[in-house]
């Protein structure tokens, strides 16, 4: 077990000064503001990686936002209604929300939320006791009254509450406890295990959308080995991502190493865990259950077809097929070749590297469609607009990448030779 820094005098003081502002209007009215969450927990690691300032408070969130408007040089008020308040003070984002207990019911996937005056029960019906903290803006004092510190250096992850209320109340704290475990190195308190087996049924509550962005926070931890094996452990993964869940320990594993020395890079390593899966349209169902964003959707077809491509063509690097795998991925070829790599298919080694280099520099890649345009085609040719002309460009596009780059007088010659009267092949 490794130490903590231990608790100084003035240990939160930047952390306060930077809400002080906010802090000011809220004491005057008799009110108190409390740092919170991730914040607390990574300056008691001495690891400040979280940059979102979460505060919590006994005002209600109309106070709340009455009170700020006039420090904050900005203010969104979408989830007052569940009483958060977000705000700006300069380059500082943060979010105020009124202490509360909130769960989901039978089989509700919004959650019902009840205001509360207790920092104690705010911090009860947070996830796990190492995100059960908080520090008193005014004083600096640290509220701590699950133990959570003494997780922190124990590495042990632990609910406030009984897991079984806990994991009830919001069941995507099972996914959640997943990327604390990785993210921290941290064990599972006994009892953890056996509560969310016992309820992984909830998470059929739980939007898609939650889950998405909490997997894809998972897959954003350096290492997330842990964090997959403890969902396999509890059947969430069998809910989350089956096809993965289905495939053999010893494949599993290796597979959980690929996804570990890849980039951090969430839908990058989402895709490595598509290819292995190797199952027809794995990544049409994943789109459609984890809704992912268009833009996300057409990255990942990317990836995997560029990968397949590589895996198909590339054994002996030619200009053609670079050429072609450029027309087929655009943009992300660079993307695509790097993830071929961390999916070990078709053994292109520098080969296609040097060669997407040499291409690049000779501007091979700047227009890899047809080297002529429509109308210069029913020119030469003396076509009106029609199918024949469509021919004929798919024909000069086929002959781009076959041949590269060719003078424009030479194009034209070629295209009269094949398609003009004297033509005799025009297929």
């Amino acid at each position: 077990m490794s130490k903590l820094p231990p608790i100084t005098e003035g240990m939160f003081d930047d952390l306060r000064d930077a809400v002080a502002s906010v802090a000011e209007p809220l004491h005057a009215a008799g009110h108190r503001l409390y740092l919170v969450g991730g914040l607390v927990r990574d300056r008691l690691l001495a690891d400040d990686q979280t940059l979102d300032h979460d505060l919590t408070t006994d005002a209600l969130p109309g106070r709340v936002r009455d009170l700020v408007a006039e420090t904050a040089d900005a203010v969104w008020l979408q989830g007052e209604r569940f009483g958060t308040v977000g705000l700006r003070v300069g380059d500082v984002t943060m979010e105020i929300t009124t202490h509360r207990a909130e769960s989901y019911v039978s089989d509700s996937r919004k959650p019902v939320v009840r205001f509360s005056t207790e920092l104690r029960e705010d911090l009860a019906r947070r996830d796990f006791t190492i995100n059960a903290m908080a520090v008193d803006v005014a004083d600096g004092t640290l509220h701590d009254p699950f133990g959570g510190r003494a997780d922190l250096e124990a590495r042990i992850l632990r609910t406030p509450l009984d897991p079984v209320e806990s994991f009830s109340d919001d069941p995507l704290r099972m996914l959640r406890a997943a990327r604390f475990l990785s993210r921290y190195e941290l064990t599972s308190d006994e009892g953890l295990v056996e509560a969310a087996r016992s309820l992984v049924g909830r998470m059929e509550i739980v939007s898609a959308e939650r889950i998405r962005d909490e997997l894809f926070r998972l897959l954003e931890v350096k290492d997330p080995t842990a964090g997959f094996d403890l969902l396999d452990e509890i059947g969430v993964l069998e809910t989350v991502l089956p096809e993965v869940a289905a495939l053999e320990t010893s494949r599993r594993v290796l597979l959980g190493r690929q996804v570990a020395g890849a980039p951090v890079d969430a839908l990058l390593r989402l895709c490595v865990l598509a290819y292995a899966v190797d199952s027809e349209d794995v990544l049409g169902r994943w789109v459609s259950a984890l809704r992912l964003s268009g833009r996300d959707a057409a990255r990942a077809e990317t990836l995997l077809t560029g990968a397949a491509m590589v895996a198909d063509q590339m054994a002996e690097v030619s200009d053609e097929q670079v050429r072609r795998l450029a027309a087929r991925v655009g943009d992300g070829l660079d993307d695509v070749v790097v993830f071929a790599g961390l999916v070990g298919v078709g053994s292109p080694g520098t080969a296609l590297v040097d060669s997407i280099a040499r291409h690049r520099a000779a501007g091979e890649f700047d227009d890899l469609g047809p080297g002529i345009d429509g109308a210069t085609v029913m020119r030469l040719l003396d076509l009106e607009a029609g199918p024949r002309v469509g021919e004929a460009m798919a024909w000069l596009g086929e002959l781009r990448l076959v041949e590269g780059r060719l003078p424009d007088e030479e194009v034209q010659r070629r295209l009269v030779e094949q398609w003009g009267p004297a033509g005799t092949d025009h297929s």
